[in-house]
């Protein structure tokens, strides 16, 4: 038996994410599709500095995703499950980052993983729209929490 703390990777930041009612789909679980708004939300809050305004202003520089992939484990059903995003980084180039997500099911005192993904998200300029190196702040959050890649089961 797993609890969420015994399955957060090493660096990983634990983000407790609400499970919403409109998250739901037609086949009474949670919609796949909710997932990368998990993972989205989790990433701002774990890397409060990365492109985002945090004064409320928008912001001259933005993370942007380039690529998602997601592997299902299990289902998360609204009013079951605890949801809680581990988020942490694999990989940082110097205007790119890797990121890891583990989304984390508990129910009463049992926690199984219910899906694994990763983005590369890439910092970008937004007047000019072009990549943008990541600048030193942006690059100690990330460094912070770097640890190993998601692994995928094979198809």
């Amino acid at each position: 038996m797993s609890t969420v703390e015994d399955l957060r990777p090493p660096h990983a930041v634990p983000v407790p994410t609400p499970l919403r009612w409109s998250d739901v789909d037609a086949f009474g679980h949670v919609n796949n599709t909710a997932f990368l708004r998990f993972f989205e939300d989790a990433r701002f809050t774990a890397f409060p500095a990365a492109g985002v305004g945090t004064d409320g202003r928008i912001s001259t520089r933005a993370l942007l995703a380039v690529r998602h992939e997601v592997e299902y484990r299990s289902p998360l059903i609204y009013g079951r499950h605890r949801l809680t995003i581990h988020v942490w980084a694999t990989r940082l180039g110097s205007s790119s980052v890797d990121v890891a997500y583990q989304a984390v099911a508990q129910e009463g005192d049992q926690a199984l993983v219910a899906a694994v993904a990763r983005s590369r998200m890439v910092m970008v300029d937004v007047p000019s729209g072009r990549p943008r190196p990541t600048s030193e702040d942006e690059r100690a959050q990330f460094t912070a929490h770097l640890g190993a890649p998601v692994q995928f089961r094979g198809w």
